[in-house]
């Protein structure tokens, strides 16, 4: 029996027997056609499929009038239904059914706030919905580099690491990828607490909400390149 069932996300299984779906527990009551459409998503766990696929696929179930239009309302009706669910648009007409991967985890969760606070990379989370964007996140190696205590940086625009270094041309770039809310890698001068220069790689990254699409964070990684810098 239990080889019959796959977990799809937390408290989320799919009998492959029976084609059911069961959610903390109680049973999902789905249609014929989610039901068939999930069925097909599971047998490509994790592998993009294609809606022309799950047109061919549902056709023989559905009337003649059925179009590829509906494949889209019929995904967005399975998550309507199922909001664990992790359905994925992938670009060029593609669906993909992801199984839930070790960050849903919760013991691993628990875990990311050591992981940040000891890892070698100084790191940054900011929070763009709050005002000037601040600093609410500083992991140990970010501290120790710039010698600031927590305190310090969390609560302020990541610029006063700029010190008067304010005419660099990396710095509209960080603006513009901020304003589109894109991701991007530039190298930049920053200071310690005690003005010493250093060179930093810096990728920015967004975080969004995975269902709302809402940016909700940006993620900053700083590299020292100093030494290699100053052999250049």
């Amino acid at each position: 029996m239990k080889d019959n069932l796959v977990q799809l996300a937390q408290h989320c299984y799919w009998d492959r027997e029976f084609e059911s779906l069961t959610v903390g527990g109680n049973y999902v009551k789905l249609t014929a056609s989610q039901t068939n459409l999930l069925a097909h998503l599971v047998e490509n766990l994790n592998r993009p499929v294609h809606s022309i696929d799950i047109f061919n696929e549902l056709t023989h179930l559905l009337c003649k009038e059925y179009s590829l239009k509906s494949v889209r309302n019929l995904i967005s009706t399975l998550r309507k239904s199922v909001p664990s669910l992790n359905i994925l648009n992938i670009y060029g007409g593609y669906y993909m059914l992801r199984k839930e991967n070790a960050s849903s985890n919760v013991e691993f969760k628990d875990d990311l706030y050591e992981i940040l606070e000891q890892s070698i990379s100084p790191t940054i989370i900011t929070n763009p919905n709050e005002d000037d964007n601040h600093i609410i996140y500083a992991n140990n190696a970010f501290i120790e580099l710039f010698e600031y205590t927590f305190e310090e940086v969390v609560g302020h625009n990541c610029r006063f690491l700029h010190s008067d270094d304010t005419e660099q041309l990396a710095l509209d770039e960080v603006r513009d990828a901020i304003h589109e809310k894109k991701s991007i890698t530039v190298n930049l001068h920053n200071y310690t607490h005690s003005g010493a220069l250093i060179y930093n790689e810096v990728t920015i990254s967004p975080i969004f909400d995975k269902k709302s699409g809402k940016l909700k964070y940006y993620l900053g990684i700083y590299k020292d390149v100093t030494t290699t810098q100053r052999l250049m």
